[in-house]
């Protein structure tokens, strides 16, 4: 396999940063919402998101024939 040379201190300061990059990336998990949720989180009806994703003004994700909506697309519609 590998052979590193590395100190003690050098070592222990890359494992510290590793375990934290992999702490954030496994504690970070994306919020998706069904078309009813997202239409309730943006507080607007049900025809009107359709409206939203016939004009392609909003994101969304397809799985299947079902749309998906990720939490941070819609609280940053209108950002641009």
């Amino acid at each position: 396999m590998f052979n590193f040379n590395i100190d003690d201190e050098a070592f222990k300061a890359f494992k510290y940063e590793l375990i934290s990059e992999v702490k954030k990336e496994l504690t970070f998990q994306e919020e998706i919402f069904k078309t009813s949720e997202a239409a309730e989180f943006l507080k607007i009806s049900k025809p009107t998101l359709y409206k939203l994703i016939n004009s392609n003004s909003i994101p969304f994700i397809k799985i299947g024939d079902q749309k998906r909506f990720r939490k941070s697309d819609l609280l940053n519609l209108g950002k641009n």
